[in-house]
């Protein structure tokens, strides 16, 4: 597990579901309508009304045209009462290149991770340089977030365990709503992606599209439910709120809890150990063969690796736990990050290269980072967000989260059994993979996470190729939640090759050309004089 995921968490004050789980009408509303969208052939009928876009700014620059754009979200009209009227008016920003790849005008759904509030962040660090690819993008704002945020909510802090459901229900009729869009106005191949929080939210909307889409969910798994109550954002639960009102009101276990049983299909429920669930990831029986490429020096490795039950000292790059066949790859492109040998380092050492990192990082522009990866960063500035730095073996940070566990959010006592145990159950209830209709074409999926992720732990929770065989997944090496991200938004191309991959399998695969999209080498491209 990352150090540097417990001491970034233990930095950010905050408490999620501070005002309890919900109004039990509306969690029971949430119930008895789950079907129409975790089925796909119900969801038509949810979704029946059509929302008008409305497009009420228009931005043009150098390299793109920026719209922004509005619509009621469907979910407001499908479930009425549930939204608030805050969050109720849908909200995106769309980024078309003004050079498109000849015959194709391909996009990318964005859905925003946890404090993303609005689209500046996704812009800059993926959107621009998607661009670059002949890439569009849409831009959502999060219905809990930015102008879409109740008055009351501090921050990115839900006030109840039923926004959570809310915000996806939402997401997932605001989704299919762009989808259609882009598919009437000529817009495709399309992908849906997102980090983290988003990463779920993009996993549910691409569920219930009955055409093929490429997937690419990024530091997120198959359940919210362990980021909740397994993870370290366990902490920042507002534990007594949710024992209170659990035991104050019957409802909630004599009502609410028995329409949520089971929480997970039985085929899809694990129950085994860290190893038995490792095991089953990387030797899943329906799966077709890993792929593995030996490295020939440290020099050349590629964040993407696989692990496969290989002694310690062996390397692979790009390699998958699981996915396609190697016959069908397409060509790979060059490797878009290097991770160095871990360096040896000394308590002294690793602070000042800290000290340096902040300062070094202080005197940089923010409208110079979306060029970030043509910077040629020296060691000594690299290895404070090395992985071999933050999350393996400096006993100096080893056992700073333990010592700082008492001034921070983390819980100090356990949670009551049985209110840990409902938490646990609505969440997988409502965000469980396997409670939703299986994606069209699981090829088509490509998931990124980080080995040593403390936000959303992988033991004891069904693996993403069990769900969708074929699908592939890279882990990045000995990396955290937050250091992913971080490198990714300064220097690592990683999420950004993986929607370029993504796409170029959906090319391949479904109009039977090769992929065109190359974001390391020069392409063709072609003028769009169209408006959308």
């Amino acid at each position: 597990m990352s150090a540097f995921d417990k001491i970034y968490r233990s930095a950010i004050p905050m408490k999620f579901f501070t005002k309890g789980w919900g109004k039990p009408e509306v969690l029971r509303k949430l119930v008895e309508n789950t079907e129409f969208i975790t089925r796909r052939d119900r969801f038509e009928t949810l979704v029946a009304h059509e929302s008008p876009i409305t497009f009420e700014q228009r931005t043009v620059r150098k390299n793109a045209v920026i719209l922004e754009g509005s619509f009621i979200s469907p979910f407001s009209k499908a479930l009425p009462g549930v939204m608030l009227p805050e969050n109720e008016l849908a909200r995106f920003q769309l980024i078309l290149p003004k050079e498109w790849i000849p015959k194709y005008r391909p996009i990318c759904l964005q859905l925003a991770g946890t404090g993303d509030h609005t689209y500046y962040r996704r812009r800059l660090f993926l959107a621009n340089r998607l661009l670059e690819d002949g890439i569009a993008s849409i831009i959502i704002m999060n219905p809990f977030y930015s102008k879409r945020k109740p008055r009351d909510q501090r921050g990115s802090c839900l006030n109840y365990v039923s926004d959570l459901f809310i915000m996806g229900g939402a997401l997932i009729t605001e989704c299919a709503t762009l989808l259609r869009w882009c598919e009437t106005n000529g817009y495709g191949p399309v992908a849906i992606h997102g980090i983290s929080m988003g990463g779920y939210m993009a996993s549910l909307c691409a569920t219930v599209w009955p055409k093929p889409v490429s997937l690419i969910p990024c530091l997120s798994w198959t359940t919210a439910s362990v980021v909740f109550v397994d993870g370290i954002m366990a902490g920042a639960v507002d534990w007594d709120t949710l024992t209170k009102q659990y035991f104050a009101d019957s409802v909630f276990s004599d009502c609410i809890r028995p329409l949520i049983q089971p929480s997970i299909p039985e085929k899809y429920r694990c129950t085994g150990t860290l190893e038995e669930s490792s095991l089953e990831m990387h030797s899943e029986p329906s799966a077709q063969p890993t792929v593995a490429l030996r490295s020939s020096s440290p020099s050349e490795l590629d964040p993407v690796f696989n692990s496969n039950g290989t002694t310690a000292n062996e390397t692979y790059v790009g390699g998958m736990v699981s996915g396609p066949n190697p016959s069908t790859l397409l060509p790979s492109s060059a490797p878009t990050s290097v991770l160095d040998s871990p360096p040896s380092s000394s308590p002294s050492t690793v602070q000042s290269d800290v000290a340096r990192t902040l300062f070094f990082l202080s005197l940089i522009p923010l409208k110079q980072l979306g060029d970030s990866r043509t910077w040629h960063l020296p060691d000594a500035l690299r290895r404070p967000f090395d992985t071999s730095i933050w999350h393996t073996g400096i006993s100096y940070f080893r056992p700073w989260p333990q010592n700082i566990s008492n001034i921070s959010n983390f819980i100090s006592t356990p949670p009551d059994p049985e209110v840990r145990q409902f938490l646990r159950e609505l969440m997988d209830y409502f965000t469980h993979l396997g409670n939703f209709s299986p994606v069209t074409d699981p090829r088509l999926v490509l998931a990124v996470t980080a080995e040593q992720d403390a936000y959303v732990p992988r033991h004891g929770v069904t693996p993403l190729n069990k769900l969708y065989p074929g699908a592939e997944i890279r882990i990045l090496p000995q990396s955290g939640h937050v250091g992913a991200y971080l490198r990714n938004a300064v220097w690592t191309r990683d999420f950004r090759q993986a929607i370029t991959d993504c796409l170029n399998r959906q090319v391949e695969l479904h109009y039977g050309e090769p992929g065109p999209f190359r974001s390391s080498q020069t392409k063709e491209t072609v003028t769009d004089t169209r408006k959308p």
